[in-house]
């Protein structure tokens, strides 16, 4: 099934254009996923969790926006494919870089958290081609989808894209050394962690992977936040964050403790995206989980 799958996603990939073949595509995903309207409970259970003042028909205006932007996005993933240099004709304007092109100028190390959000995809491209232009790379923290298949042809891609990949089960020494080397390393951080490392995200408690705040604590370096906002079809908005940097730790303060409060703060600045344009983050994930 997988491999069928693999094989239609390649079809769409010589199909998809910027012009009239993209609106069919994105026509035809949406109108597919409108149809089984996957994890729809999901989608909902969450959105209660979120906006908890919220009416039910709110809840599925916003539901079938999430499977348009999804729609959008693999389309926009897919034209991407002839050519990824498009990365940066797409993104019409940038807000607040200046931060993190001083780091690119200086060769300084940092940690990028992002989330599903917009065209995830589109930003990885997007950010690898300005590493390339400054002489860089960007490295990829990933994780292997339960589908071998899709997972190999979603890294085919990112690497197609110019991101160097790295398993989360690399070491985690190896991801200091390469942030105190001046390597910036991105991570789709919005999905529920597996440990116990509870902070409040959207109003409620819920669990956290804490690797991109232990990075930064034992590398030294800040962690920024990014995404992009979708304006029209292949046309986006970038957005950074200002640098969440460590203060000096004290005594008073554990381990776990410190990962809190940086975890918070990263927490909060998804938050803020999200919450700008909910109908473009990936609801499908259960970031509550009981």
């Amino acid at each position: 099934m997988s491999k069928a799958a693999v094989k239609a996603i390649k079809f769409f990939e010589r199909f998809a254009d910027t012009g009239l073949r993209g609106k069919i595509s994105a026509k035809f995903f949406s109108g597919l996923l409108k149809l089984i309207h996957p994890r729809s409970k999901v989608i909902d259970d969450n959105l209660k969790l979120a906006y908890p003042e919220s009416s039910e028909q709110w809840r599925s205006e916003i539901r079938s926006k999430v499977y348009e932007n999804l729609a959008w996005t693999l389309t926009e993933a897919l034209a991407l494919q002839r050519d990824n240099t498009q990365a940066l004709k797409w993104v019409k304007s940038v807000k607040n870089f200046e931060f993190t092109q001083g780091l690119m100028d200086n060769n300084k190390g940092a940690v990028f958290v992002t989330a599903h959000f917009g065209n995830w995809e589109l930003y990885g491209n997007w950010m690898a081609q300005q590493e390339m232009m400054n002489g860089r790379k960007l490295y990829v923290v990933y994780q292997e989808m339960h589908d071998s298949d899709i997972s190999a042809y979603v890294q085919q891609t990112r690497t197609r894209g110019g991101m160097v990949m790295l398993n989360k089960d690399v070491s985690v020494m190896k991801m200091i050394h390469l942030l105190r080397s001046g390597a910036h390393i991105a991570v789709l951080n919005d999905v529920a962690g597996t440990g116990k490392m509870n902070v409040p995200f959207m109003g409620h408690d819920a669990t956290n992977m804490p690797g991109p705040a232990i990075m930064a604590m034992l590398a030294g370096v800040p962690i920024i936040t990014a995404c992009l906002y979708r304006t029209a079809p292949f046309e986006h908005e970038a957005e950074f964050s200002d640098p969440i940097i460590e203060k000096k730790p004290t005594e008073t303060l554990s381990h776990d403790e410190r990962m809190r409060i940086i975890i918070g703060e990263y927490n909060n600045l998804l938050e803020r995206f999200i919450r700008r344009k909910p109908e473009l983050w990936f609801w499908l994930h259960k970031r509550w989980r009981p």
